[in-house]
């Protein structure tokens, strides 16, 4: 990764939009721009200007709004550039290829950036430590709420802030033991007695406990329960999908076929441990495939279901329930009830059925109890003073835990003397718990650590 070129790349979502962004950032970023734009360089933290190109196709001007931020108070601690012009992606390509070869012909340096270093030259220029770098790399990939807040408690830094402080502490308790190796030959000099040093110890333990205690894995995380929806084309799915979710996500129709595709958006539930999630999808109807689209479709939805934790049953209040499902894994809901006149009670098949009206709202807070009753302690949450953690934390927290842990058995046996009689032993352990708390808050990490860190974004964050 050249740290010393000003690097490009489309920040905006592939396709077509009314406006799409190019991220530009580097020391000679406005050296690159000068040429083409009608203002020059800013002075203040952020100002608004012009951007002209000329495409291949004739002499054109394009509209660009540039929003411009002089380093080192930008996102990457470098003076960077976002413009902001018609989203169409051949466009977009066309002026980053053209600011490209302008450079070169000028000796400015620049190429398109690699996957993460936008966010890796902000942590290179100190402006957001590993775990925030690892928070931003979170929040793009986060499919649920639940996900998401995690993301954002490490991209304000709380956990590197908790292991900054511990390893304060760690290191003010190191430098009294290592002081008492200097003097191991003066019996008066006493740096810190076996009796306080356990005491600190064991202080430094629980505190890594009760974070221990108050994390969650982030694969826990992205384990959602599946809640799919089945039934045949027109069973009321998509209204139901629309109606737990509280917003018109799916297109409703009374034309068989509308839905082609796996939605999937997280639903919230009420369980007795507070608001969790699941994984609420909406599959294509059961039918025949009559064409290879018909095909793939019952494939994905084949796949959907099989994933499943909970099948929600769709069928239409006046129709038989001839349905097969494997027994706990299947509720059957009776679509459509405001269209029948009689009171609900067993479908046909003597299963027991909730009957409901999305148009009218009867029956759905029954749906909502039935999901959260049957998945409640399998549903995603994450309590507000709770931090998820990645695979690496929670090996550096609990590697730092072992070593504390080493260093206060070599203490505890001697805790009532006058002074420790290994402090080397004590010493190494305490530095190497110190090495692990550094990792942790991205002050030590080795380079094949970062670059799985970085590799992980996608290009222009």
């Amino acid at each position: 990764m050249r740290t010393g070129d000003v690097i490009l790349a489309i920040a905006s979502p592939p396709g077509h939009s009314a406006r799409g962004i190019i991220r530009i950032s580097g020391r000679r970023t406005f050296a690159l721009l000068q040429p083409h734009l009608s203002l020059t360089p800013p002075e203040p933290d952020r100002r608004r200007g012009s951007f002209r190109t000329q495409l291949q196709s004739g002499n054109l001007q394009i509209p660009v709004v540039a929003l411009m931020f002089p380093g080192p108070n930008s996102y990457t601690g470098e003076d960077a550039v976002e413009l902001q012009l018609p989203g169409n992606p051949v466009l977009l390509e066309r002026i980053i290829d053209g600011l490209i070869d302008s450079g070169s012909a000028r000796d400015v340096q620049a190429r398109r950036a690699e996957p993460g270093e936008f966010t890796a030259r902000a942590f290179f220029n100190e402006r957001m430590t590993l775990t925030q770098a690892e928070g931003v790399a979170a929040t793009v990939a986060a499919c649920s709420d639940a996900e998401l807040r995690a993301a954002q408690l490490l991209l304000r830094g709380g956990l590197g802030s908790f292991a900054q402080s511990l390893a304060d502490d760690l290191a003010s308790t190191l430098a009294l033991v290592e002081a008492g190796i200097d003097f191991t030959d003066e019996e008066d000099v006493v740096a810190i007695a076996p009796a306080e040093l356990s005491r600190r110890l064991h202080g430094l333990l629980e505190r890594v406990d009760e974070r221990l205690r108050r994390c969650v894995g982030m694969e826990q995380l992205r384990a959602i329960p599946w809640v799919v929806l089945t039934g045949r084309a027109n069973a009321g799915k998509s209204t139901l999908f629309n109606v737990l979710l509280g917003r018109e996500r799916a297109v409703v129709s009374h034309r068989p076929g509308t839905t082609r595709d796996v939605l999937a958006e997280p639903l919230t539930i009420r369980t007795d441990h507070g608001p969790a999630e699941v994984m609420l999808v909406d599959l294509a109807g059961a039918e025949r495939a009559e064409s290879a689209l018909g095909e793939q479709m019952q494939a994905v939805a084949k796949d959907a279901t099989e994933r499943a934790e909970l099948l929600v049953h769709c069928l239409p209040a006046n129709e038989p329930d001839e349905s097969e499902f494997p027994a706990g894994k299947v509720v059957v809901v009776r679509s459509k009830a405001d269209l029948v006149n009689r009171t609900p009670l067993l479908s046909a098949s003597e299963r027991e059925a909730l009957y409901v009206s999305a148009h009218s709202g009867w029956g759905m807070d029954d749906l909502r109890d039935t999901i959260a009753r049957h998945l409640a302690d399998r549903a995603v949450s994450l309590a507000a003073d709770a931090v998820a953690l990645q695979p690496r934390h929670e090996a550096n927290l609990r590697a730092a835990r072992e070593n504390l842990s080493r260093a206060l058995q070599v203490v505890e046996p001697v805790r009532e003397a006058h002074d420790l009689p290994e402090p080397e032993l004590v010493a190494a352990a305490m530095r190497s718990a110190l090495d692990d708390l550094a990792s942790l808050a991205g002050d030590i990490t080795a380079d094949e650590v970062l670059g799985r860190i970085f590799a992980t974004f996608c290009v222009g964050k």
